[in-house]
């Protein structure tokens, strides 16, 4: 899709301000909308008159409308995995942090696991799953973060997912770098690479079978929620601190209307025929997909950028819930920006994190606390492990 420049026609701002509330509402609107794109086209040739008249026809294609086919989802991949590292934090000696790698899609996918090294002999333990925001890979230092859930008495999985580098500040394991084979692709092959890591860790002794709660950021938490919608009554509980691509046509539809940039490669997304486009829009729409959800969610949203589409998203979100009798906690957070959750230890960090805990511990409580588990021996394959381990250094980042 080519660029554009600021000055745009009225024609063409008629047809973006109709087709804003058919789009967000889930409805085909493929023949208005290529219109549009045709109209682009033109104009980018020059060719005023002609684009100025392929907009206005759009006009009239916005009547009757049907509602798009809710995506058709398969079932949740099979995996296993193989163990490539054993890494230590220095401040959790009872914590386990393995580096893990399993395949999903034909395509080599790695991320950590975090157990308690100690723990009794037939323990089953509740399953966190963790999205990290962005698309760097998983959070060094946050890694401590997801330490205090397992001294709380949960088991721990991140995947880095699809396209990324295993950790944000990359160091070698077993000497190679290590980076998640495929391409980015915003929440669509990253629900299977959650799911599957799923499907891994439910194979492991100590971990329950068949349900988990997911806890996520951004473009983690856009994932997460998706793979709770997937896996039905398996998911118990959901955590999401200012998800990313909540209602996709919403941060679409800014892009046509020249508001903010939050959707960084939706020119690239353009490049797609529009029925491609608009299918791939429902498959990543938490809200189009509400209806699946059967669990309760925690939605945190920083106000300090309130107003955003971040938050509009989020109200999209909500009426969808609340359409559907869902239990759901839509919690501002006071003076929080997008990434708060990440800034540990700070006013708004911690005002979440109490109520996440709260919240954890209603619908999807830990095993035993540490003090319960006096009868905890040390597990025979956490020993060696323990006895190699390296320490965290001073930046409070996990070391091999």
């Amino acid at each position: 899709m080519e660029s554009w420049s600021v000055q745009v026609a009225p024609e063409e701002t008629a047809l973006v301000t109709a087709l804003k509330e058919p789009l967000l509402s889930g409805l085909d609107v493929a023949a208005a909308l290529q219109d549009w794109f045709d109209g682009r086209l033109l104009d980018s040739q020059g060719k005023k008159t002609e684009a100025q008249s392929k907009w206005q026809q759009g006009l009239g294609k916005l009547s009757g409308l049907q509602p798009l086919p809710p995506p058709q989802w398969g079932g949740i991949p099979d995996a296993s995995f193989t163990v490539l590292a054993d890494l230590r934090m220095g401040s959790f000696p009872n914590v386990g942090l393995r580096v893990v790698q399993w395949t999903v899609d034909n395509l080599k996918q790695y991320g950590v696991l975090l157990f308690p090294r100690e723990r009794p002999a037939d323990a089953e333990y509740p399953l966190i799953l963790y999205c990290h925001g962005a698309a760097f890979g998983i959070p060094n230092n946050f890694c401590l973060w997801l330490a205090e859930l397992v001294e709380q008495g949960y088991v721990v999985i991140g995947p880095a997912m699809r396209g990324e580098d295993l950790f944000q500040m990359q160091m070698a394991i077993n000497g190679q770098m290590l980076k998640c084979e495929g391409e980015i692709e915003n929440l669509d092959g990253e629900v299977n690479d959650c799911l599957s890591m799923l499907s891994a860790a439910w194979k492991l002794p100590y971990v329950r079978k068949n349900e988990f709660a997911m806890i996520g950021h951004s473009f983690g938490s856009g994932a997460g929620l998706l793979t709770a919608a997937r896996a039905g009554d398996k998911a118990k509980a959901v955590v999401s601190y200012d998800a990313w691509l909540v209602n996709p046509q919403r941060y679409y539809w800014d892009r046509m209307a020249r508001g903010a940039n939050n959707w960084l490669s939706w020119a690239d997304f353009c490049n797609q025929p529009v029925a491609d486009q608009l299918r791939g829009l429902m498959t990543r729409s938490i809200v189009h997909n509400a209806w699946r959800l059967q669990c309760p969610l925690l939605l945190f949203m920083g106000d300090a950028y309130d107003g955003s589409v971040f938050h509009l998203s989020h109200a999209d979100l909500r009426r969808e819930l609340d359409k559907h009798g869902k239990k759901y906690v839509y919690e501002p957070v006071p003076d929080g920006d997008h990434n708060f959750v990440l800034r540990i230890g700070s006013e708004p960090a911690l005002y979440a994190l109490k109520k996440q805990h709260a919240f954890l511990n209603t619908h999807y409580p830990p095993l035993a606390s540490k003090n319960d588990a006096a009868v905890a021996q040390p597990a025979a394959e956490a020993q060696g492990a323990a006895a190699a381990g390296a320490e965290e250094n001073a930046a409070g980042e996990v070391e091999q």
